[in-house]
């Protein structure tokens, strides 16, 4: 039997139909991306005159030379520019702005691997320190308010280069669809006077049937509404860590060792696939979309992050509805994940 089920946090439905699963050419075997090193790609040591200069690099040498553990340089085809103007304009009832922004590469690791769980616990830590670095420095800027920080990887993932990256695009705006999840995010907690994420961390709690694993700081759960097969989020579980720039160094740390067991498991369950990865960060700024509910942000926020393999083609009841169709309810995802971990 199929369900629809209401997905609380981000405010969708998504359509479980496990009969979907066993219809032809359903599953998408996606590969191996290409496994030798490169001689011309651009994120590997010694090519650093193939990128812009670095923005930032987690290193003890001289800037633009090998030897960093983590990179961060402008995209080479960026999408918004941290130059441009300031300013909107009305075009009859259209409203544009210049396409001011930040659009940065973070090279995630030097060595070229091609798979996250080849990743050494101190490289996801390195990782997770540049994100954050990179969110607080970016706050300072008061023309920006809403950063997006996302991991493409694979082809069906819409990643472009094979080495390990991840991007972080900041806008002078609010996405609307995220404003709208903040909004109701705010309600929720004026209403109940707890946030929506704690509701769906005591849930998950007393169903106990989709947690795949959980650390001091974090639990991981496929979640209740999963728009795609083997989705895994991770949610912090304490109050007051509302953004990756909230982290203190321990926090830092058991993250990096969730991750790398939560990722470990997805692998060793799915084999070599493509996904995104997107981590959730709230906006960055009081400004008139913002100021309703900014100063209550550390109450009514909860940093987490989602892993969204890419398994399944779209359709156009998808694309038309916004209602995703997943044929691996998540129960069964998540105690096949949960075995791996509890193996790992």
């Amino acid at each position: 039997m199929s369900d629809i089920r209401y997905d609380l946090i981000h405010d969708e439905y998504a359509l479980i139909a496990p009969e979907r699963l066993h219809r032809p050419d359903c599953y998408r075997y996606l590969g191996s991306m290409e496994d030798k090193k490169s001689d011309d790609c651009p994120f590997c040591p010694g090519h650093e005159a193939m990128t812009p200069p670095e923005i930032y690099a987690m290193r003890d040498n001289a800037p633009n030379t090998p030897g960093w553990k983590t990179r961060v340089v402008p995209n080479l085809y960026k999408a918004v520019q941290i130059e441009a103007a300031w300013e909107s304009r009305e075009v009859g009832p259209y409203l544009e702005w210049e396409g001011l922004g930040a659009h940065e590469i973070i090279v995630d690791t030097p060595r070229h691997l091609l798979r996250m769980d080849a990743w050494e616990v101190v490289e996801y830590a390195n990782w997770l320190r540049t994100m954050r670095l990179r969110v607080n420095d970016l706050r300072n800027d008061i023309r920006l308010v809403y950063i997006s920080l996302f991991k493409n990887h694979g082809h069906y993932g819409a990643a472009t280069q094979a080495h390990p990256h991840t991007q972080l695009i900041a806008l002078p705006v609010v996405p609307r669809r995220k404003l709208d999840q903040y909004r109701r995010a705010y309600r929720y907690f004026l209403q109940r006077r707890h946030n929506i994420f704690e509701s769906v961390l005591n849930q998950e709690r007393n169903d106990a049937v989709r947690i795949v694993g959980e650390s001091e700081h974090f639990l991981v759960f496929c979640p209740f509404a999963s728009t795609f097969a083997f989705e895994v989020a991770v949610l912090a579980k304490g109050e007051g860590i509302a953004s990756i720039g909230d982290l203190d160094d321990a926090k830092m740390d058991d993250l990096a060792q969730t991750l790398k067991r939560a990722v470990d498991a997805m692998y060793g369950e799915l084999g070599d696939f493509d996904f995104n990865l997107l981590i959730n960060t709230p906006p960055m700024q009081k400004n008139v979309d913002t100021e309703e509910f900014f100063d209550a942000i550390p109450q009514m926020w909860r940093f987490g992050l989602r892993i969204v393999p890419r398994l399944f083609r779209m359709g156009g009841f998808e694309l038309g509805s916004g209602v995703h169709i997943n044929p691996v309810p998540p129960e069964e995802a998540a105690q096949l994940l949960r075995d791996r971990w509890e193996g790992s």
